[in-house]
Order: structure tokens, then C-alpha cells, then sequence
């Protein structure tokens, strides 16, 4: 007897629309197919706080550079939980350290590209007055695991992948 494989569809059809929809894979999803990591072992509690946690500190981040790297506007952001605007204040300064030197012609904050293989949201693209495309994604573990960092390295080519077909602002440059 042959094992029961349910083959799913690569497109979404919506009758009321008469629109087809194709589905392609996000950069996280072919991520954790070249570089799997378990996080079954991770109470499910602790993995819903790293979660909000994450999503609270990339949303102060992008409003920062949104805005001109403005910290006053910090304060404004609906978050009350101290930990959260202390990493955010380290990441600061952490950021105005590495990039200090760096003078951008072009940048962007939460960029969605794609083409017909894969999509995917980058935290930061820039490209600098030398013409040198930096892409960055946030992270707030400090984690060495060598699995992290694969995982990281997987992420930002395959970012760098879409940017070569997407090309930020192409009209400018």
C-alpha cells in the first residue's frame, strides 16, 4: 500500500474575484528547509513573548529610521514594558556605532521583494554613496549557535538573491 501524500495546490483560485493567485515561498520557509532548527523543546509561553517582544522592538526600529532616526518619537510608541526600550536603546547605539561611517544614497525599511521563486521583507536595504547594497535583518538573540548563524547568513543571500532581480529604486540609479 503506498503512503497517502496530500500534494497541494501552487495557486489559490478565488471565484468571486475570478483571480488566480500563485503561491511561492517566503525566504523564512526555504530557510528552514536548507537550515531546520527544533524548537520543540522551547516552552510554548517563552517562544509567544520572544514573538512580541520581536515585533514590538521591530516596529520601534522602523519607526526610528523612518523618521529620521528621531528618539524622542520612541516614547510615543505604544509599549510599556521597560525591557523592550532598554534593548531598544542598546540597538541605537549599536546601530549609530556600525554605521556611523556609512553614508547612504538610498535606503529602506521593511522591503518587500519577490519574483517568481520566493518573497521576502527585509528589516533594512541600503544602498551607499559607493554604490554597496547593505542588507540587514534584526535580531535580538545574541545566539553563536552555529545553526543561528547559518540560518542568518541563508537569510541575508537569498534577500541579496531578490534585490539582484528587484533592485531598490531602479529608476534613480
Amino acid at each position: 500500500m503506498m503512503p497517502s501524500c496530500e500534494i497541494k495546490p501552487l495557486y489559490i483560485y478565488n471565484n468571486e474575484l475570478h483571480k488566480y493567485s500563485i503561491l511561492i515561498p517566503s525566504v523564512s520557509q526555504i530557510v528552514n528547509i536548507l537550515v531546520p532548527k527544533d524548537y520543540s523543546q522551547i516552552d510554548e509561553n517563552i517562544l509567544k513573548l520572544a514573538q512580541t517582544r520581536g515585533i514590538c522592538l521591530h516596529n520601534m526600529i522602523d519607526c526610528w529610521i523612518k523618521n529620521n532616526f528621531d528618539d524622542e518619537l520612541i516614547e510615543f510608541i505604544n509599549c510599556d514594558i521597560k525591557s523592550h526600550k532598554d534593548i531598544f536603546n542598546n540597538f541605537t547605539k549599536l546601530y549609530q556605532e556600525t554605521f556611523k561611517d556609512i553614508k547612504f544614497k538610498h535606503y529602506e525599511t521593511e522591503k518587500t521583494l519577490y519574483n517568481p521563486l520566493m518573497c521576502g521583507t527585509t528589516d533594512f536595504i541600503g544602498i551607499t554613496i559607493d554604490n554597496e547594497y547593505i542588507i540587514c535583518d534584526w535580531k535580538i538573540t545574541s545566539s553563536n549557535e552555529e545553526t543561528d548563524i547559518k540560518r542568518y547568513i541563508w537569510q541575508l543571500k537569498l534577500y541579496y538573491l531578490l534585490e539582484k532581480d528587484f533592485c531598490i529604486d531602479s529608476k534613480k540609479y
